[in-house]
């Protein structure tokens, strides 16, 4: 076993925070928006407005909530492959504190990271567009207009 630097430790541990703490972030935005959409019309300069990407930021907040719960289902495959993605950073950060930095786990972490960071970006996208579809032409809130929600960001992926 190799000895680690405290600044590489110290790094490992800070990145290891911060990747929990990201994902737990993005799973309370969205258990925000799905199970107290109300969140979103309270009128407070500081509060932040949640919404699923696709759908306005009200639109959630007048539906039922078997509807809500229908267009959120659309989500948890993304927000699956995030978390199995964050923990697979978690892991080779580990191998990092082990001082096993070339090792065929380490390695295989950080490549399962990173195909996991890409396939959970591709399902977010297809996880907002189908949510729009299912808005649209399942709950029958179809208003003619076909609507393509792409960031620049979106298409760098």
């Amino acid at each position: 076993m190799n000895e680690i630097s405290p600044s590489i430790r110290r790094l490992c541990q800070l990145i290891r925070i911060g990747g929990a703490i990201f994902v737990l972030g993005v799973l309370t935005i969205y258990l925000l928006t799905w199970f107290w959409p109300a969140v979103n019309q309270l009128h407070h300069p500081v509060m932040p407005k949640f919404h699923l990407a696709g759908l306005g930021i009200l639109t959630l907040g007048g539906l039922p909530f078997g509807e809500r719960l229908l267009l959120s289902a659309i989500s948890v495959p993304y927000l699956a492959v995030l978390v199995w993605a964050f923990y697979r950073l978690d892991r080779m950060l580990r191998g990092f504190l082990r001082g096993e930095f070339f090792e065929r786990e380490t390695v295989g972490h950080l490549r399962a990271f990173a195909g996991l960071l890409l396939i959970a970006k591709l399902l977010s996208l297809a996880a907002m567009h189908a949510r729009v579809a299912v808005f649209a032409h399942v709950l029958g809130h179809h208003d003619g207009r076909a609507v393509v929600n792409l960031s620049s960001d979106d298409m760098a992926v």
